[in-house]
């Protein structure tokens, strides 16, 4: 795999329709949809981009009813919302459509309006291995479900570079994740060095990204040794299971668990000099992942924080999952990004 990304694999893959004004095929699409780019040289079969662009946002060339062409990209003034699912790095059956159905409840009820074209993606990053997954068992031989850290962050940086390379992406990003997408996102802000120890090709590469200006973190694991040694009395139940998919990612070098972790960063203004916000959503309801994970965090980031960095806590709402499967709660976060995103 080369760490130097191709643009002209963005333009292999083209604009399709998704969503309508109404409810026959007669109506004019919302959203134009870049399935699966892939965002590296000689991808595995996870290592892949989704774009989505408001159909409105292209350029005046094109009609709605038509795409763009593949080579379009965004205007620079665009305001990307990118996204990483969960699923404890290993599970096989949440994915890059996690976002789909925040997309469909923005599509309904879109935020109130943007001085700026926004473009949602999500990114699809190698997994763990797994091969006691009751449906989809991993296989040794499949390179894309046996990567361990930090082969996770590293696909989510490779796949922002080739953004930034090949798709106009700047610095006007909300970096969003769920769960274990939540890390990634906060580890995706701290400075590349820390991922690149044991992959040095990449490191040119990655001294070049813009991090994001904002991340948004939904019931998030940000204290790994803590999940696993002192989950507290209402999730001691999961505590093998919390080990095992650990373990699974990070090895068993428990100082490893505790070098990934955002909310054990000693430095944030350190680590992340650029950030202005974090917004971090986490429901006390959710029976997966205790609560104390997200105000660990918080309280992590207002001790070592940049004085230009704001932090949000938000109670959320349902179990675990909820937020990204129904839908709304992941719609009204972004919403919520898209209307505190820092000016300039």
């Amino acid at each position: 795999m080369g760490y130097t990304p191709d643009p002209s694999q963005w333009c292999q893959v083209g604009w399709q329709e998704q969503g309508h004004e109404g409810d026959t095929k007669t109506k004019a699409p919302k959203w134009w949809h870049k399935p699966k780019v892939p965002y590296t040289r000689d991808p595995n079969a996870l290592q892949h981009v989704d774009v989505w662009t408001a159909a409105t946002a292209t350029t005046t060339k094109t009609t709605p009813q038509q795409p763009p062409a593949a080579s379009w990209i965004p205007p620079t003034e665009t305001l990307w919302l990118i996204f990483i699912h969960g699923g404890a790095w290993r599970d096989p059956l949440v994915t890059s459509d996690a976002l789909v159905p925040a997309l469909e409840c923005l599509l309904s009820a879109p935020p109130s309006p943007s001085p700026q074209p926004v473009v949602l993606a999500s990114i699809s990053y190698s997994l763990s291995p797994y091969p006691r997954h009751p449906t989809l068992p991993s296989s040794p031989d499949d390179e894309s479900r046996n990567a361990s850290h930090p082969r996770h962050v590293l696909d989510v940086l490779e796949a922002l570079c080739f953004l930034q390379t090949a798709a106009g992406l700047g610095s006007r990003y909300v970096l969003a994740g769920h769960s274990c997408g939540a890390t990634l996102a906060l580890q995706a802000a701290m400075r590349p060095a820390r991922w690149t120890t044991v992959n040095g090709g990449m490191l040119p590469l990655l001294l070049n990204l813009r991090p994001p200006r904002v991340v948004l973190g939904l019931n998030g694991l940000y204290d790994l040794p803590g999940l696993c040694r002192r989950p507290g009395p209402r999730h001691e139940a999961h505590a093998p299971i919390y080990q095992e998919f650990t373990r699974a990612a990070f090895g068993d070098d428990e100082q490893v668990w505790a070098d990934a972790s955002p909310a054990l960063v000693d430095d944030w203004a350190a680590e992340w000099p650029d950030g202005q916000r974090v917004i971090l959503v986490h429901s006390p309801h959710d029976s997966l992942v205790p609560f104390a994970q997200g105000q660990d965090m918080r309280d992590s980031l207002l001790k070592t924080r940049s004085a230009r960095l704001e932090v949000d806590f938000v109670e959320g709402h349902g179990d675990h999952d909820d937020v990204w499967r129904q839908g709304k709660g992941l719609a009204d976060a972004l919403s919520r990004a898209i209307e505190n995103f820092p000016a300039g």
